[in-house]
């Protein structure tokens, strides 16, 4: 995985001094960012994320705010979300200094209509740096397992969503997964049962578990 990063942060560069005329805007967000150098990697990934799925889930996004927690550096989701959707504005959140530049340095490659709806942020490790009824959908791809306390942590997160507003999980089953995933070790995976019930216990409603739609991960929904 680092081997296709380095390349795609190479040819971004790249791109970007050779010739600045060329035009930073493309309609589909990330995928058009994303050119030949990582494509290998955003398909093997999309093969077995279904991004599709996920932001379907998240339903009408026109005027909403979705905060992305544990965005990562290449923001899968954030640019996907604001490449696909109508959306108000994503706010890419890290704890990773790392992360949080070359987020920054993607937004910049992006055109204003669509940069200027990402907010990132740099959090710390029990703050997400999000305001109380700011955002209408948290979301939260392979992170529930580093989340510190993580029952207090989703209490707090609650507090973050608007009326109504909910909540994303998806994270890696505890089964074996091929390599090619890239998926942590079976001591950073959380069994779903255990968020569902942290969930509930946060004061969490309208709780919904898929795991069978996705082959090597579980989804799960709730609202404030």
């Amino acid at each position: 995985m680092k081997f296709y990063f380095c390349i795609f942060l190479f040819a971004l560069f790249a791109c970007n001094s050779a010739d600045s005329k060329v035009s930073t805007e493309p309609d589909t967000g990330l995928d058009t960012i994303h050119q030949e150098p990582s494509k290998n990697f955003t398909d093997e990934r999309s093969n077995w994320q279904k991004p599709e799925f996920i932001i379907n889930s998240l339903g009408n996004l026109e005027g909403k705010t979705l905060a992305d927690l544990g965005s990562g550096a290449l923001g899968y989701f954030v640019f996907k979300i604001i490449g696909r959707t109508a959306i108000e504005k994503v706010i890419a959140i890290d704890i990773d200094e790392e992360a949080i530049h070359t987020l920054n340095v993607l937004k910049s490659a992006l055109g204003k209509d669509k940069s200027d709806k990402i907010d990132i942020r740099l959090a710390e490790t029990n703050d997400p740096k999000l305001l109380d009824n700011e955002v209408d959908i948290l979301l939260i791809v392979n992170t529930i397992a580093y989340l510190p306390n993580r029952l207090e942590y989703l209490k707090s997160l609650k507090s973050k969503l608007k009326d109504g507003g909910k909540i994303i999980i998806v994270d890696f089953k505890t089964k074996r997964i091929p390599e090619y995933v890239d998926a942590p070790p079976y001591s950073e995976r959380i069994y779903l049962d255990i968020i569902e019930e942290e969930l509930y216990q946060a004061g969490y409603q309208d709780i919904i578990t898929d795991d069978t739609t996705l082959e090597f991960q579980y989804y799960i929904s709730a609202s404030k």
